[in-house]
């Protein structure tokens, strides 16, 4: 064991983070534990079927238990019964957690048990972090952008707007609303929501959104907790499929299992809706089927053909299964029990990998705090082996991995529940590398909503459409963020579903961290109407709107080279652009991106055009689009590299007279942006050496 460099390299990252993050961000109230609704012993006990932990290790971390129930979810007032919080069993106290956390410094350091069981302890009973990896110090050391939270400066509820609301269950604090997905008819006459919660499934229809009706209900047994619903269309029938999976005993009942809906059987007739509760799917054959899978859908999924079960324990990990052969009866092909976590995961088809179109499914691995990255390609009805795993991100100390989302097909969003980070920002475009497995995946930024400092609330399930980022944020409800600039996002709306479900400007105080709120969204319905689920407040339909124009082209663009003959870019700065990209051609038609994020108005080109004549063109970047500024010409003339050069642009026009860009900052200062990350790792290594 390297007791001793862990505790360096852990006292560096304390370093980086603590210069770079608000304190409250490091010490946040958070949950009690990510049991997922296993016992402490039936998490354990997975450790060690899996050889992870032994049996003395177990039975000592059980006696060293509590078992106490908090007194503080009644000041939170959830669902107003005052109840104990469904996530407080296990170490419910500061002193039980620091407890456990000596024991587990302490038996990794005696060489009688690995750091990474030790994390996997600290992650699932929230202790924060325990030993910090090299790799994980480089990606914190290389942070490139934000680096908390998230700027804001829109009023109201800013780009989104609430359409209409809907309760149909009752909810209690072990049996509430969850899981959320969206279902247009073939014709597209109507809109539906598939509305999870404890008691069972709700089918709303959802195609006057200002009047949403529950057309059927199916009480089921478990998934008090955890219910979600995904959708898969048959190719042979063309019918639409919908399947619930569920985990857990709360909310009554023993069965959380997987049901088939056929979903052809709801109206597609713009004048003739199904009734309220008129329940138009039979239960049976060719309805409504349970098809068993007893507690495997914690979270589930559909993409190419394939059901994927999240069990969020430590035993199965993600069982897949085939529905192409036959839809309502699932086949099970492979699970990725003992290869890690499984909480949830998603699937990007057609992501360049190595030059090659490859079918991604990426995984998040909950208390082993990272997302896998595997190659699914070739998975079809007869696979049996897990895939081939091509990259992971690194495993971030203390962290939950809950879900992740790509912008891109390049760079990957992913939360952490355990509230340390909140939502973090990966670049994965290198995915081609063969060294990718053994090293990481570059860390570019971290962010959380626009009110952290003053409001600390818990990330759950992010989604990207176009170049905005919706978030189910529990407390804090649906928040809404401009990524067009992945390394510089900014939050452009929000529906305040649990503060103010009414939407009355009337904030309810909250006064803890805890998990209640906005669960889950849905995003993919034709109208463009959102679905966002509240634990406790239900079903709401909203609209987002543009938060803003798209950028006009950015004016004053001046190109001087430099006495070693680089080329300095500048360019007055615009409204409402979240970032600028750079693009450069020799021959004045075929243009090149060299740059991009950049939040600056300037670029200093090196060494790339020494030598050359090259044309430039500065792109203004948000989320409604790019606005392209009028090219500028750059001539080298052998023999002679002055100060400053006289630049034309491709018409010829001088731009010598353009006024002077009085927010260029001053060039002595200027480090490029591909160079920033570089000073920060040496200045960490540095207090490493120094340690």
């Amino acid at each position: 064991m390297k007791m001793k460099s862990s505790i360096v390299l852990w006292s560096a990252a304390v370093a980086i983070i603590m210069n770079t993050f608000p304190l409250g961000a490091v010490t946040a109230m958070k949950m009690d534990n990510m049991l997922m609704g296993q016992t402490l012993d039936s998490f354990l006990s997975g450790l060690v079927q899996h050889g992870q932990l032994s049996v003395d290790h177990k039975e000592q971390i059980l006696s060293m238990a509590t078992h106490s129930s908090h007194d503080i979810m009644s000041d939170s007032n959830i669902g107003g019964s005052g109840k104990d919080h469904y996530r407080d069993e296990g170490f419910t106290t500061a002193e039980s957690k620091e407890l456990l956390r000596d024991y587990l410094y302490n038996t990794v350091s005696e060489g009688n048990m690995e750091e990474e069981t030790a994390e996997k302890i600290a992650s699932t009973l929230n202790l924060g972090g325990l030993f910090f990896t090299q790799a994980m110090v480089d990606s914190l050391a290389l942070i490139e952008g934000l680096n908390g939270a998230a700027p804001a400066d829109y009023q109201g509820e800013g780009n989104m707007h609430r359409l209409g609301s809907i309760l149909p269950v009752s909810v209690s604090d072990s049996s509430f609303v969850n899981g959320i997905h969206g279902y247009a008819t073939p014709n597209g006459a109507r809109e539906y929501a598939l509305m999870c919660a404890g008691p069972g499934l709700s089918i709303v229809d959802v195609t006057n959104a200002a009047n949403p009706v529950r057309v059927q209900f199916v009480p089921m047994e478990g998934g008090g907790y955890w219910r979600d619903a995904c959708t898969h269309v048959d190719e042979a029938s063309g019918i639409t499929y919908a399947y619930i999976g569920a985990q857990g005993t709360q909310g009554g009942g023993n069965k959380a299992n997987l049901y088939v809906f056929n979903l052809s059987w709801l109206s597609d007739d713009a004048n003739k809706p199904n009734g309220q509760d008129s329940n138009p799917i039979p239960k049976g054959d060719g309805g409504y089927v349970d098809v068993g899978e007893t507690g495997y859908g914690h979270t589930i999924n559909c993409a190419r053909g394939l059901l994927f079960m999240h069990t969020a324990d430590t035993n199965d990990g993600c069982r897949v299964y085939d529905l192409t052969q036959n839809p309502t009866q699932p086949k099970f092909l492979f699970d990725t029990g003992g290869t890690g976590g499984c909480h949830d995961s998603m699937v990007q088809t057609q992501v360049d990998v190595g030059g090659q179109k490859k079918d991604l499914w990426i995984i998040s691995e909950g208390f082993d705090r990272r997302n896998n990255i595997r190659d699914i390609t070739s998975v079809n009805h007869s696979t049996k082996d897990i895939p081939h795993l091509i990259g992971r991100t690194p495993a971030m100390s203390g962290i939950f991995a809950h879900s992740a989302a790509l912008y891109k097909n390049r760079y990957l969003f992913q939360t952490d529940e355990n509230n340390l980070h909140d939502i973090c920002v990966y670049d994965i475009g290198n995915l081609g590398s063969p060294l990718l497995i053994s090293r990481f995946n570059r860390l570019i930024s971290r962010f959380q909503h626009s009110e952290h400092a003053s409001f600390d609330t818990i990330p759950h399930n992010g989604f990207v459409r176009g170049n905005y980022y919706f978030i189910a944020y529990y407390q804090a409800g649906l928040r809404v963020f401009d990524i067009s600039n992945p390394h510089y996002v900014r939050e452009v709306g929000k529906i305040e579903t649990f503060r103010d479900p009414d939407g009355d400007g009337n904030y309810r105080k909250v006064k803890n961290t805890f998990a209640e709120g906005a669960w889950n969204i849905f995003l993919d319905l034709p109208s463009g109407n959102i679905l966002v689920n509240d634990m406790f407040n239900g079903l709401f339909i909203a609209k987002a709107s543009a938060p803003y124009e798209k950028p006009g082209p950015p004016k004053n663009v001046i190109a001087e080279r430099d006495g070693s003959d680089d080329v300095k870019l500048s360019w007055n700065l615009g409204d409402n652009v979240r970032g600028y990209a750079v693009e450069r051609s020799f021959d004045g038609s075929t243009y090149t991106r060299i740059a991009e994020h950049l939040v600056s108005g300037s670029f200093l080109d090196l060494p790339n055009a020494r030598g050359k004549s090259a044309f430039y063109r500065v792109i203004a970047v948000n989320g409604e689009g790019e606005g392209v500024s009028i090219p500028v010409y750059s001539k080298f003339v052998a023999g002679n590299t002055p100060t400053t050069q006289e630049v034309r642009d491709v018409a010829g026009t001088s731009v010598e007279d353009e006024e002077e860009n009085t927010s260029d900052p001053d060039q002595s200062d200027f480090v490029p942006q591909h160079q920033r990350g570089q000073k920060r790792k040496q200045r960490l290594r540095n207090i490493v050496a120094r340690t």
